[in-house]
Protein backbone atom coordinates (compact mmCIF):
# COMPACT_ATOMS: atom_id res chain seq x y z
CA UNK A 1 0.00 0.00 0.00
CA UNK A 2 1.07 3.72 -1.31
CA UNK A 3 1.70 5.95 1.49
CA UNK A 4 0.77 9.40 0.85
CA UNK A 5 0.73 12.54 2.79
CA UNK A 6 -2.10 15.98 2.01
CA UNK A 7 -2.25 19.20 3.39
CA UNK A 8 -5.83 20.30 5.21
CA UNK A 9 -6.97 23.37 7.51
CA UNK A 10 -7.34 23.27 11.39
CA UNK A 11 -11.00 23.47 10.92
CA UNK A 12 -10.95 20.37 8.49
CA UNK A 13 -9.37 18.73 10.52
CA UNK A 14 -11.57 18.97 13.54
CA UNK A 15 -14.36 18.11 11.50
CA UNK A 16 -12.77 15.08 10.11
CA UNK A 17 -11.24 14.03 13.94
CA UNK A 18 -14.76 14.24 14.97
CA UNK A 19 -16.40 12.27 12.47
CA UNK A 20 -13.80 9.55 12.75
CA UNK A 21 -14.58 8.84 16.21
CA UNK A 22 -18.55 9.11 15.28
CA UNK A 23 -18.30 6.55 12.98
CA UNK A 24 -15.79 4.23 14.74
CA UNK A 25 -12.75 4.27 12.18
CA UNK A 26 -9.71 3.57 14.26
CA UNK A 27 -7.35 5.79 11.91
CA UNK A 28 -7.47 9.30 9.91
CA UNK A 29 -6.30 6.77 6.60
CA UNK A 30 -9.41 4.38 7.12
CA UNK A 31 -11.65 7.49 6.96
CA UNK A 32 -9.28 9.07 4.10
CA UNK A 33 -9.90 5.83 2.22
CA UNK A 34 -13.58 5.16 2.45
CA UNK A 35 -13.71 9.05 1.51
CA UNK A 36 -11.55 8.35 -1.67
CA UNK A 37 -13.26 5.32 -2.81
CA UNK A 38 -16.70 7.20 -2.46
CA UNK A 39 -15.57 10.24 -4.44
CA UNK A 40 -14.02 7.69 -7.37
CA UNK A 41 -17.42 5.67 -7.41
CA UNK A 42 -18.80 8.83 -8.01
CA UNK A 43 -17.34 10.33 -10.33
CA UNK A 44 -17.22 6.86 -12.61
CA UNK A 45 -20.97 6.90 -13.13
CA UNK A 46 -20.33 9.93 -15.56
CA UNK A 47 -17.58 7.97 -17.37
CA UNK A 48 -18.34 4.36 -16.63
CA UNK A 49 -19.51 2.73 -20.10
CA UNK A 50 -19.81 -0.84 -19.28
CA UNK A 51 -22.29 -2.86 -16.58
CA UNK A 52 -23.06 -1.34 -13.12
CA UNK A 53 -25.25 -2.27 -9.92
CA UNK A 54 -27.06 0.90 -8.85
CA UNK A 55 -30.01 2.24 -6.37
CA UNK A 56 -32.33 4.35 -7.66
CA UNK A 57 -34.97 6.59 -5.93
CA UNK A 58 -37.60 8.52 -6.51
CA UNK A 59 -40.25 10.31 -4.89
CA UNK A 60 -43.83 11.05 -6.54
CA UNK A 61 -47.27 11.62 -6.05
CA UNK A 62 -49.26 8.60 -6.25
CA UNK A 63 -50.87 10.06 -9.51
CA UNK A 64 -47.87 9.56 -11.29
CA UNK A 65 -47.58 5.30 -10.15
CA UNK A 66 -49.16 4.55 -13.38
CA UNK A 67 -46.62 6.14 -15.88
CA UNK A 68 -43.82 5.27 -13.53
CA UNK A 69 -45.08 1.46 -14.47
CA UNK A 70 -44.37 2.15 -17.31
CA UNK A 71 -41.60 3.22 -17.42
CA UNK A 72 -39.86 0.49 -15.30
CA UNK A 73 -41.76 -2.73 -17.41
CA UNK A 74 -39.96 -0.07 -20.45
CA UNK A 75 -36.19 -0.91 -18.59
CA UNK A 76 -37.40 -4.20 -17.35
CA UNK A 77 -34.11 -5.76 -18.82
CA UNK A 78 -32.23 -3.46 -15.90
CA UNK A 79 -34.76 -3.38 -12.78
CA UNK A 80 -33.59 -6.20 -10.31
CA UNK A 81 -36.14 -5.67 -7.98
CA UNK A 82 -37.97 -2.61 -6.12
CA UNK A 83 -39.53 -1.46 -3.19
CA UNK A 84 -42.35 1.06 -2.97
CA UNK A 85 -44.07 2.33 0.05
CA UNK A 86 -46.29 5.05 0.78
CA UNK A 87 -44.57 8.16 2.48
CA UNK A 88 -48.27 9.67 2.91
CA UNK A 89 -51.70 10.13 1.81
CA UNK A 90 -50.31 12.11 -1.63
CA UNK A 91 -46.68 10.44 -1.97
CA UNK A 92 -44.68 7.60 -2.59
CA UNK A 93 -40.87 6.71 -2.30
CA UNK A 94 -39.91 3.73 -5.03
CA UNK A 95 -36.71 2.00 -4.69
CA UNK A 96 -34.88 0.22 -7.54
CA UNK A 97 -32.22 -1.84 -7.55
CA UNK A 98 -30.62 -1.34 -11.07
CA UNK A 99 -28.13 -3.91 -12.99
CA UNK A 100 -26.55 -3.53 -16.61
CA UNK A 101 -25.43 -1.39 -19.30
CA UNK A 102 -24.82 2.52 -17.78
CA UNK A 103 -25.96 3.96 -20.65
CA UNK A 104 -29.79 1.85 -20.30
CA UNK A 105 -29.74 2.86 -16.40
CA UNK A 106 -28.92 6.61 -16.89
CA UNK A 107 -31.75 6.64 -19.94
CA UNK A 108 -33.72 4.94 -17.49
CA UNK A 109 -33.17 7.84 -14.47
CA UNK A 110 -33.69 10.14 -16.75
CA UNK A 111 -36.80 9.46 -18.16
CA UNK A 112 -37.93 9.22 -14.42
CA UNK A 113 -36.58 12.67 -13.66
CA UNK A 114 -38.95 14.31 -16.18
CA UNK A 115 -41.90 12.41 -15.32
CA UNK A 116 -44.90 14.41 -14.25
CA UNK A 117 -45.20 13.91 -11.01
CA UNK A 118 -41.67 12.88 -9.72
CA UNK A 119 -40.53 15.43 -7.23
CA UNK A 120 -37.03 13.93 -6.68
CA UNK A 121 -34.76 11.42 -8.32
CA UNK A 122 -31.86 10.40 -6.71
CA UNK A 123 -29.55 7.71 -7.23
CA UNK A 124 -26.13 5.91 -5.54
CA UNK A 125 -23.35 3.68 -7.43
CA UNK A 126 -22.97 0.81 -5.71
CA UNK A 127 -20.30 -1.46 -7.84
CA UNK A 128 -18.47 -0.57 -11.02
CA UNK A 129 -17.66 -4.11 -11.24
CA UNK A 130 -21.16 -6.91 -11.31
Amino acid sequence: MSVISISINDELLEKLDKLLHLKGFSTRSEIFREALREYVTTEVWEEEKGPLVVTGMVISSKKSESPLNTIHHKYEHVVETTLHTHLDEKNCLEIFILKGDTKDIKEFLNELKVLSGVKAVRHALISAEV
